[in-house]
């Protein structure tokens, strides 16, 4: 009777291994999968061409997350056959995995928030690159909230921590805010003034301030202009504050 029902525990054991390898497979699958959507969904919101997301950041998020799951399966299953003298220590593995894996997925999740986040700001305050200053605090900022989060859940105290955080948000934030109404300033003024474009029509010839050509493409913030000089770009709002000419087209190049 003994013999069968150490039986039944090591096959469930063996069950449960198995559906932990299976497990761990697929969530770190699913995390790898969510990871690259979000790095092509980011591409949509940023000019640049590169990822957001590194490859090396996801293949490592991958891994912690299969071997964090795989850690638990064997635990549970060396539980379950009762090895002796490491219950209570199979136990704490039990109960601090789950926890453990939450906080990683925190972390995770506020280093992607603040590279999406970066990376708007920097090309709002027109920066050029989320590796300025402003852009590169502000990834920090967020990262350091969530791996205080992160210590939070796991039953740290932070609070010291938590105190110098906020103060050091409170800092960063005033600074990027003031970067941010002196950067976007250009980039809201032509929002605002996106109506003027609607007065105009590629082929026509206009001439603005030392600028006069033909318009050869129209932005959601501005047109460009066939110059003899080149293609000049005219801001939208530079139509709202300056007189516009136009000027005959020119029948020759039709």
């Amino acid at each position: 009777m003994l013999d069968d029902i150490a039986s039944r525990e090591e096959i469930l054991a063996l069950v449960v291994l198995v559906a932990g390898v299976v497990l761990a497979r697929l969530a770190s699958t699913a995390v790898s999968a969510i990871l690259g959507a979000l790095d092509r969904r980011a591409a949509r919101l940023s000019t640049s061409s590169d990822s957001l997301i590194s490859p090396r950041f996801i293949r490592v998020t991958r891994a912690v997350v299969f071997w964090l799951m795989l850690i638990l399966a064997v635990s549970v299953a060396l539980r379950l056959v009762q090895v002796g003298g490491i219950g209570d220590a199979l136990n704490a593995i039990i109960d601090f995995v789950p926890q453990l894996l939450v906080g990683f997925m925190i972390v995770v999740a506020s280093h992607v928030l603040g590279l999406i986040v970066s990376h708007v700001a920097a090309e709002v305050t027109d920066q050029g690159s989320a590796d300025a200053i402003g852009p590169r605090l502000l990834h920090v900022s967020l990262v350091t909230i969530g791996v205080v989060m992160a210590l939070q859940y796991l039953g740290v105290n932070v609070t010291f921590v938590t105190q110098l955080l906020l103060v050091l948000v409170g800092i960063i934030g005033a600074g990027l805010m003031l970067a941010f109404s002196l950067g976007a300033r250009r980039h809201v003024a032509n929002l605002l003034a996106r109506r003027e474009l609607s007065r105009f029509a590629i082929g026509d010839r206009i001439r603005v301030g030392d600028l006069e050509g033909g318009i050869v493409e129209i932005h959601d913030t501005g047109l460009d202009l066939d110059t003899p000089d080149g293609i000049a770009s005219v801001p939208a709002f530079l139509l709202a504050e300056s007189v516009v000419v136009r000027l005959p087209r020119d029948e020759s190049s039709e």
